[in-house]
């Protein structure tokens, strides 16, 4: 995986809190230029101000020079909001001087055609050469309310700083984060646009050592530098700091979008999942379930198990809370003698003390319902208790009927280990005002009953420690090596590809090279009928589709026959018939750009066809394989279907775990490995076939 450079802390922190700032282009008609002066003196900056553009003596009260090196101070930063072909002379000067952060406006560089990516390669050039923390081009800019300045395109109110920073690869998107009325407040606000020198790495590696910030949240297109930012990923981790994102480009036209509105460069979306879900990521949907998550994760509370207690008036409300928290994986867990016992105490005798309760027609409910809370919230089976509120106001009932809600989890906060939540079932309705008050008290309101229930599913995702790395098996790596170098770069099936599985410690099928049709049915006598005959050639990596292969030859016969229709009388690959059992497909694959990857699905011939895969990022820890088999869509086959028996789980486990130490010690020899079919049956497992596959670089040096 290639890695960019990255950008100095040093520059990265004159680019967020200057001591002194200039705008390059600064006019007092032209809105943008205009507008990052006046926001100086909006957010009350206190250092010095320059203005630069020969046209003008001053510009909005500030002396504005002819050009940067005119100014009586050397700025830490500067915003440049002059058009294309004028930026270069601008970076350049910047650079000579010394300043060290810069931030571009304008557009047409990488996307805008050739001739805009080669000034935007220009520009990225004089950048690094002189550590100079480049922000877009093609972008808003940046806000950060800690060390209030924003060197940013549009309106800038001050405002009181928050913990949660942002940055986006769209500058729309961040409009409408930034200016969320969900109760989430931002520390740092930024519009990275191409990223032709700062990127989401550095960016992510700043917010993570920045003591304002305790959560990160994104928007991304692409992730310019995999290496870099999940590496940052796993120091966010580390230091408890969440980082959610959402990604686009789940379909093939959303990634041509991404390439039109930045150049940035497609990535598969599983692969991009997969590595998210390697180091923590938090990825969400939707920005709805991005802001609802970035509230949620604000609380010191992290709650580890996913049992949770809700309280609703209502019966529809309990249908849409069982849906949700199952589509989640949140769990609603019966309630103890004690809490069951409490709260017949407390219900009138029509209503069932259960989990989801409802509680509607309960007498004197303003003093009972903190009693039903406290009930349920002392189960020690529950960590998390949600109250379902309603803070709409009109054009019915009273102005606020979540009022009993807020107030019982406030009052029980502190009394006992749960978390409380108080979800409105309809989004964007809680106040933002209610909401950071009562995270104050790590009570977290949340509203838009989906999205609050992903919020708090994954808050308990982000809370539970990191179970350990799967068990070590032996296997002779340095062999293994070898053998590949031995394949000559080529890709190869058959018997070469097999051996080298063996070699892994999977159980293969008993299989022999046999030079002619005679020589075929001698082997296949043996191996016992009934036999496989195959093409032997190992560069033919897809037999069934080549004809090239015969199954369930019962005698010589037969044998000699297949031998001939197969090879034409060449050699074959005779294999023992491996017993019926669930056809599997466990593989290896390296992306280039985001690392190496295992996957695991149903199908055998069909993979393709049903599409029953998962996969992982190289690295598998504790437990991780038997997740991947329970989250295939076909688990139950694996797990015994219709009385049948189910398969030998711990074999299908180790070969996973065994092709992951493969690719985790070997990812630069390997581009791909496929064994499909693996036969899993209740006495263990077998490879049938194969495809090895070296990586590009291994076929060079060759």
């Amino acid at each position: 995986m290639p890695s960019r450079v990255p950008t100095s802390a040093a520059s990265l922190q004159r680019l967020f809190a200057p001591a002194g700032v200039a705008v390059v282009g600064a006019s007092p008609s032209n809105p943008w230029s205009r507008q990052a002066l006046e926001n100086f003196a909006a957010m009350g900056f206190a250092g010095p101000v320059g203005a630069v553009n020969p046209r003008y003596d001053e510009v909005l009260g500030y002396p504005c020079a002819p050009d940067l090196s005119s100014l009586p101070f050397v700025p830490d930063a500067i915003f440049v909001g002059v058009t294309r072909d004028r930026v270069l002379p601008v970076v350049e000067e910047a650079a000579a001087l010394g300043v060290k952060g810069v931030v571009v406006l304008a557009i047409g560089f990488a996307d805008g055609g050739p001739q805009g990516q080669a000034l935007q390669t220009r520009i990225t050039e004089v950048a690094r050469a002189a550590d100079v923390a480049l922000l877009g081009p093609n972008c808003q800019g940046l806000i950060n309310f800690h060390h209030p300045h924003a060197l940013y395109m549009d309106r800038v109110e001050a405002t009181r700083p928050g913990a949660v920073a942002l940055m986006a690869q769209s500058g729309s998107v961040a409009t409408a984060l930034t200016n969320n009325k969900r109760g989430v407040r931002w520390s740092h606000v930024v519009s990275c646009g191409n990223e032709a020198v700062v990127d989401s790495a550095d960016l992510l590696g700043y917010f993570v050592d920045d003591p304002h910030t305790r959560v990160v949240c994104a928007f991304l297109e692409t992730v310019r530098d995999p290496e870099r930012f999940f590496r940052e990923c796993d120091r966010a981790r580390e230091l408890g700091k969440p980082v959610i994102v959402v990604k686009s480009g789940r379909t093939e036209a959303a990634r041509a979008a991404a390439v039109a509105h930045s150049g940035a460069l497609a990535m598969p979306d599983r692969l991009v999942d997969a590595r998210f879900r390697r180091h923590g990521v938090l990825r969400v949907d939707t920005l709805d379930e991005l802001l609802e998550t970035a509230v949620a994760m604000q609380t010191r509370r992290r709650p580890q198990r996913p049992n949770m207690a809700a309280l609703t008036a209502s019966g529809g409300q309990i249908q849409l809370v069982l849906d949700d928290a199952a589509s989640t994986g949140l769990v609603l867990p019966t309630l103890g003698p004690a809490a069951s016992q409490r709260l017949r105490e407390l219900l009138p005798e029509f209503l069932e003390a259960s989990n989801p309760l409802d509680y509607w027609g309960t007498e004197d409910l303003e003093r009972r319902y903190p009693e039903l809370v406290a009930a349920m919230a002392e189960d020690p089976q529950v960590d998390i208790v949600v109250s379902v509120g309603d803070f709409t106001i009109g054009p019915t009932g009273p102005e606020d009927r979540a009022t009993p809600q807020l107030h019982a989890a406030l009052e029980l906060a502190d009394r006992t280990d749960a978390l409380h939540v108080v979800l409105d079932a309809v989004g964007g309705t809680a106040p933002a005002e209610q909401v950071e008050r009562a995270l104050e008290s790590d009570v977290v309101v949340l509203s838009g009953l989906h999205e609050g229930l992903r919020a708090l599913e994954r808050l308990v995702t982000f809370s539970r420690p990191l179970p350990s790395p799967a068990t070590e098996h032996r296997i002779p790596l340095a062999e293994i090596a070898g053998a590949l170098s031995a394949l000559a770069g080529t890709a190869t099936s058959g018997l070469p590809a097999l051996d080298l599985v063996a070699a892994l410690g999977i159980p293969v099928a008993r299989s022999e090279i046999a030079r002619d049709g005679a020589a075929a049915a001698q082997i296949a006598e043996k191996l016992g009928f009934p036999v496989a005959v195959k093409s032997a050639d190992p560069h033919l990596l897809h037999k069934t589709e080549a004809g090239a292969l015969a199954l369930g030859l019962a005698d010589a016969a037969a044998v000699r026959a297949a031998a001939l229709r197969v090879a034409g009388g060449g050699p074959v690959l005779v294999q023992e018939q491996v017993p019926a059992g669930v056809e599997m497909i466990v593989g290896v694959q390296n992306d280039a750009e985001l690392g190496a990857f295992v996957l695991v699905g149903l199908g055998g011939i069909w993979t393709e066809i049903l599409d029953d895969v998962v996969i992982r990022a190289a690295g598998l820890r504790d437990g991780e394989a038997a997740e991947m088999l329970r989250e295939l869509r076909g688990y139950a086959l694996l797990a015994g279907a219709r009385g049948s028996d189910p398969v030998d789980l711990g074999a299908v486990i180790e070969v996973i775990e065994r092709l992951d130490q493969l690719a985790t010690a070997h990812a630069g020899l390997l581009e791909s490995v496929d064994l499909n079919p693996v036969i899993a049956t209740p006495t263990g497992v077998v490879a049938v076939d194969a495809v090895v596959v070296p990586r590009p670089a291994v076929r060079e040096t060759r």
